[in-house]
């Protein structure tokens, strides 16, 4: 459970290595690794396609299909490195190499073309939406790949083309950002290994936990009540067991424009880490403007392991303008067998 854990204690840090895709101003410049997967229904198989930016100029672009048992169809992945002019102002490729085995007499071929129409139109669609500065800006345009008229939700918290779902006419999604996430080095292979997240929720049966004394954990200003069976590791970190974690810290303000400050600190907190996948379809964002403190709630999946964690975090800003931040982490099977527990953690922190 520590390494689970210690893995998703995510730290606010500007990076250096910087920068925007061609023709697009972003609000918040996208880093290094950053990389986001959406489910894509417009195949007749569960579908996945996963875009991750290198640098301003090299990109990978990979489709993954789960195997299909009842429609006797095995794995299928296909993954493209391409490179692409920088300095252009529209989406202008200038290299590629497929790095997945193409199989001949199948679909593949068809797929590879329509990962390049995808990202010639993300590109384009992107390009038309001129300034993403907000987490959900929706934009009618005529789309043929997705059936004719769609709205594209675009989110400056979802890296690279900054779009985060696209719905049809019926309001059905065609394409839906599942996770979003950063690869810190070359032999980190969270990107190349996406397959899905789990739909469904574990069946346990809910227990009482028994019943221990209550003990206020403080750190700088701020407090939550644990009890006895809580152990502190660090002067803001306590764990129960292996089943739950809690830490409280201070986040530095990142910039002086508050939305732009809050959007890059959420998607941060949003990222994948190495070996799991936070689900950012599902991701519960709410805002108290009382205290200007914001609350998400999600998943993080771990596939080594076939293990969800359950997430709660919470930032309130502080005299500095930055972030007061606590996060609480707990396996999901725990999590769902004493809900009002752990709730009750969250809503004790003050």
């Amino acid at each position: 459970m520590k390494k689970l854990i210690l893995s998703i204690i995510t730290s606010i840090i500007i990076t250096t290595s910087i920068f925007a895709l061609p023709g697009v101003t972003q609000f918040i410049p996208d880093s290094a690794g950053e990389y986001a997967y959406y489910k894509d229904t417009s195949f007749t198989r569960e579908s996945y396609v996963g875009i991750l930016s290198y640098d301003a100029g090299t990109f990978q672009i990979r489709y993954y299909a789960p195997q299909d048992d009842e429609a006797m169809l095995p794995a299928k992945e296909i993954a493209i490195l391409l490179t692409v002019d920088s300095k252009a102002d529209v989406w202008t490729m200038t290299g590629e190499k497929i790095i997945s085995t193409i199989l001949p007499d199948t679909d593949d071929t068809d797929i590879v073309n329509y990962l390049h129409d995808l990202l010639y139109e993300f590109s384009a669609r992107r390009i038309k939406a001129d300034a993403v500065e907000d987490s959900n800006i929706q934009i009618d345009q005529d789309y043929p790949q997705f059936g004719g008229n769609v709205t594209i939700t675009f989110d400056a918290r979802v890296p690279v083309f900054n779009i985060r779902k696209i719905t049809d006419d019926k309001g059905n999604a065609v394409l839906d950002c599942v996770t979003i996430g950063t690869i810190k080095s070359s032999e980190d292979n969270t990107f190349s290994e996406f397959e899905g997240l789990p739909s469904e929720k574990p069946s346990v049966q809910k227990a009482t936990r028994p019943t221990a004394k209550s003990k206020i954990c403080k750190f700088e200003n701020r407090s939550v009540t644990l009890d006895e069976n809580w152990e502190q590791k660090m002067e803001n970190f306590w764990t129960l067991g292996n089943e739950s974690l809690v830490t409280m810290s201070v986040l530095p303000q990142v910039s002086e424009n508050k939305k732009l400050n809050d959007l890059y600190v959420q998607r941060k907190l949003l990222e994948s880490s190495e070996g799991s996948y936070i689900d950012y379809k599902n991701a519960e964002i709410t805002y108290t403007a009382a205290k200007d403190s914001y609350k998400i709630i999600t998943t993080s999946y771990f596939p080594e392991n076939d293990t969800n964690v359950c997430l709660t975090k919470i930032l309130t800003r502080n005299k500095d303008a930055g972030f007061d931040y606590f996060s609480i982490s707990t396996y999901q099977t725990a999590y769902l067998k004493a809900a009002s527990y752990f709730d009750k953690i969250v809503k004790s922190y003050k």
